[in-house]
């Protein structure tokens, strides 16, 4: 709880946003208990007074109309949207009934347990899927990030290696618009460019970040497999590969050679429309001008069918070029590190199968904790592999998936799902139970931040309504179901937040009385110093041992799942099931916007309002083609839906192009991507690169279906 306080001034307090991913460290202003406005945090190192448009409309989102504020149960119809107020205590104990019945019906496994946004909570809320005993903990990340990670351990079998910006010459930034999507990097970036780095950026729109590079590889959406093959075969046609590197650490470099020589500059350049001379300077740049570092995106890459070997195909010009963990290349610890508890150390109950196995299995081989859920829709309606009875969710939004209508439907089926959540969300309304969750500024937290630094997060205001933490309330729900912890039996779910606390902070050495006192952050006592070349003393962590141009794990799936080993590009626009006639354009959900978050962000009016409806951003020669001008209200159709929108002239992006952002309830992009349209090898949906019409219409409300 807060400290008392003198309500009669402001105070400041130093928490954080989690409005979205980066979590940035704040100053909150306090008065009278109140909330009333946000400023990057001063005085840290990693914000110094930056903030968003999403973390400056903070008031909005902690005092937000739709903010559920008790635990409330369903009162009517599946999925009507009508329910009634009870307390925790009748929340809690109808949670354990319902979930300790559905395990002694169906089996553990016919419980999911989802965590969406904030992720802060996610290791607690994996404990208590194994305390109970379910192979089912999903997250959000089976839409986002988690197949790029995929991608890059079936290369090097590590978590994915970030760029080291201090030590660079080159950088190379593959489809990451990092202005808009991780702002707290923008101040690294702009001093890179300072210090005379030359900056390659490859993005298909000419975005903010584009126009601070000194090479912009403007591509078709979904082509990056091609473009990056066609460096590769520059940088060894012309001899620029690091042959000591790739002779000794790197397997299948023969067979990896061979297949990239089909894809010369000339013939890249039809398939992405990247000029071949631009082509050629971006692969003499990036392997010439080391050390060179390569900045991935989250999803836009594998967002796509073949998004996996795309950046399979991106990933490995790291190794080609001799730019695996050195100084100024993508390094396994380019600074000190300090170890810590949970995130990335708890592992997934496997001892029964996890939906998304049999479709996925590489997801699971190359493990990262979690089921695969994009296909939970079908689960549920289909009790295939099994019946999917009961839904325990935290911040679960069914926009985040394709045709999100249709697993709004299918939560309906379930015999009990309960969602904690910030807001009266449509995936609330299908509910049984709906839980009050705490925003950031609510609550107190501990931060585990890069090159060793903690910091802590203080509970700025008291929680708005009955609203808890989402840890507190794991916490009881495993205490009332009377589970014990596989992994330390209840010692780290069963004390207390306070004392969960103390355990995240128990490697670093430090203690949670001391982080507390220094709001500023500190550095764990126990560091591990900055590291290159780790690979000369611990092989990689691949069947092979070494880098895998060609994927031994992929390989294994060749005959059931139809899996290659080397990093194979297939064009989605080859796709013979769609008619390219009737739907000629392609389309492009979910481009990031400062503005926007998801979904979330569209209720707060300082942010919607900037958006009244769905803008189809399209290309004014588009516009000219098929009839539309700009502000027109149109229809936007593709082989699995339509929406309705105002069209917008954009020429950030190429011709032939239409941009939608995903999320709104007005019109929601992802009801235009088909739910079974997604890559084979990890699941993710081809929410940037589908096929459309846009036509202009007469109808002014937006249709959905």
């Amino acid at each position: 709880m807060m400290k008392e306080k003198d309500m009669s001034e402001t105070k400041i307090v130093k928490t954080t946003c989690s409005t979205c991913g980066p979590c940035c460290e704040v100053d909150a202003y306090v008065k009278d208990g109140k909330l009333i406005s946000v400023e990057g945090s001063r005085n840290t190192p990693m914000q110094s007074g930056g903030l968003c448009a999403k973390g400056v409309a903070a008031t909005q989102y902690v005092y937000n109309k739709e903010r559920i504020l008790y635990p409330m149960k369903r009162a009517g119809r599946k999925g009507e949207g009508k329910f009634e107020r009870i307390s925790w205590d009748e929340a809690y104990a109808m949670i354990a009934e319902e979930l300790l019945r559905i395990r002694g019906e169906y089996g553990a496994r016919s419980t999911v347990f989802y965590a969406g946004y904030a992720k802060w909570y996610r290791p607690a809320l994996l404990r208590l899927a194994n305390a109970y005993g379910s192979p089912n903990f999903c997250t959000e990340s089976s839409t986002c990030f988690q197949a790029a990670a995929l991608a890059w351990r079936s290369v090097y079998g590590n978590r994915i290696c970030g760029p080291d910006l201090k030590n660079a010459k080159t950088l190379m930034l593959w489809s990451s618009n990092l202005y808009h999507s991780n702002t707290p990097m923008s101040k690294a970036f702009q001093g890179f460019k300072k210090r005379g780095g030359k900056v390659i950026d490859v993005d298909p729109r000419r975005s903010v970040t584009a126009h601070d590079a000194d090479i912009h590889l403007q591509l078709i959406p979904g082509t990056d497999g091609a473009l990056a093959l066609s460096m590769a075969q520059v940088i060894i046609e012309e001899d620029l590969y690091d042959k000591e590197f790739v002779e000794q650490y790197v397997y299948g470099f023969e067979e990896y050679r061979e297949y990239v020589q089909q894809f010369t500059p000339e013939k890249a350049e039809r398939i992405t429309g990247v000029p071949k001379e631009l082509i050629r300077e971006a692969a003499r740049t990036y392997a010439g001008n080391g050390p060179a570092g390569l900045m991935f995106s989250a999803s836009p890459v594998v967002h796509h069918i073949n998004g996996v070997q795309n950046y399979r195909a991106v990933f490995s010009l790291i190794a080609l070029t001799g730019n695996y963990d050195v100084e100024g290349g993508n390094r396994t610890q380019p600074g000190p590190f300090s170890t810590a508890n949970e995130f990335g150390q708890i592992r997934r109950f496997d001892g029964e199968e996890a939906i998304g196995q049999k479709e996925f299995p590489v997801w699971f081989d190359l493990s990262c904790d979690e089921a695969q859920c994009t296909l939970l829709a079908d689960y549920i309606s289909n009790e295939k592999p099994y019946p999917i009875k009961a839904l325990f969710a935290m911040g679960l939004n069914h926009r985040m998936w394709p045709q999100p209508e249709y697993l709004k439907k299918s939560l309906e089926k379930l015999e009990f799902y309960v969602n904690a959540e910030l807001f009266m969300s449509e995936s609330s309304r299908a509910a049984d139970l709906i839980l009050p969750a705490c925003t950031s500024y609510e609550r107190e937290q501990v931060h585990a931040g890069m090159g060793g630094r903690f910091f802590f997060s203080n509970q700025a205001i008291e929680p708005v309504g009955e609203s808890r933490n989402d840890i507190e309330i794991i916490m009881e729900v495993f205490r009332r179901m009377k589970l014990k912890d596989p992994a330390i039996c209840d010692e780290v779910l069963g004390d207390g937040y306070q004392a969960y606390m103390e355990h995240i902070l128990r490697p670093s050495g430090l203690t949670l009385e001391e982080l507390k006192s220094r709001p500023e952050g500190m550095m764990g006592k126990n560091l591990f110093p900055p590291a290159v070349k780790t690979y000369e003393n611990e092989k990689f962590h691949t069947p092979s041992g070494k880098v895998e141009f060609k994927s031994l794990v992929l390989e294994r799936y060749k005959d059931s799942h139809g899996y290659e080993g080397l990093p194979v590009y297939h064009d989605f626009r080859e796709n013979g099931a769609v008619d390219r006639q009737k739907f000629p354009l392609i389309l492009n959900t979910g481009s990031r916007k400062p503005q926007l978050f998801h979904s979330r962000l569209y209720r707060m009016s300082w942010l919607n309002n900037i958006e009244a409806v769905p803008m189809v951003e399209i290309h004014p020669e588009d516009g000219r083609v098929f009839g539309v001008g700009d502000g027109d209200f149109v229809q936007v159709t593709s082989p699995s839906g339509r929406i309705t929108g105002t069209a917008v002239y954009n020429v950030q992006g190429n011709p032939g192009v239409v941009y939608i952002y995903h999320g709104n309830s007005k019109g929601d992009a992802n009801e235009l991507i088909g739910k079974d349209y997604v890559d084979p090898i990890s699941g993710f949906p081809g929410f940037k690169g589908y096929f459309c019409r846009v036509e202009k219409t007469e109808d002014k409300g937006c249709i959905i279906g």
